[in-house]
């Protein structure tokens, strides 16, 4: 995908998504930096611009935050892999990689707590207001451990990620190559792990 190739991105006849699209591809770039200031400047008339930016991880543009690659601020993110060309007609009419592929996408129209109790909560984030005795039960439905472990979070005001979470996020900011190199360094260390854990023969050389 070259510049040249591309419409206008300052083109204000095209939505939103579409120019905040070509300004990705035209202005940052694959595998570069902005910061949300940048976007924000950007597109002064648009109030949601992020979320318009959000939107295209739905039709398979890769956008990374600090919570996918740890070497972000806050404040940045990395745009790393163009999806859909949705300034060509007809393509932004059509349903989204999301719409076509996800196995939640037929049920968003669902009740959450009906979804819940399909796909169970890992599969589903509930984003409407819940009853607070539904909630308490299942607070209550909760081990002594976990229970602790929730009125921590609600202390801090937030989850904090686990060393696997982190470990993840970072393994996801390397380009690809890095990413297969690691994860045959992490294959050999698994199984060389898992050989030491196999017991040894009794008559492996004559000794008992």
């Amino acid at each position: 995908m070259t510049e040249s190739q591309l419409p206008d991105w300052t083109n204000k006849k095209m939505g939103t998504k579409v120019r905040a699209a070509l300004w990705l591809a035209t202005e940052v770039g694959e595998g570069n930096v902005y910061t949300k200031d940048q976007l924000r400047a950007a597109f002064p008339e648009a109030a949601q611009v992020d979320r318009r930016v959000r939107e295209l991880r739905d039709h398979g543009w890769v956008i990374d935050t600090n919570r996918d690659d740890v070497s972000l601020a806050q404040h940045e993110a990395r745009f790393v892999q163009a999806g859909e060309r949705l300034w060509e007609p007809g393509v932004r009419h059509m349903p989204s990689r999301y719409e076509r592929s996800h196995p939640l996408a037929g049920l968003r129209q669902v009740e959450p707590e009906r979804v819940i109790e399909m796909q169970g909560p890992d599969l589903y984030r509930v984003r409407q207001p819940q009853d607070p005795e539904l909630v308490w039960e299942r607070l209550k439905g909760l081990s002594q451990a976990e229970r602790s472990l929730i009125l921590a979070w609600i202390a801090m005001g937030q989850r904090p990620s686990s060393p696997v979470e982190l470990a993840w996020r970072a393994y996801r900011s390397l380009p690809g190559k890095q990413r297969h190199e690691v994860a045959a360094k992490l294959g050999e260390l698994v199984s060389s792990e898992l050989y030491e854990e196999l017991p040894v023969s009794e008559t492996r050389g004559g000794e008992r």
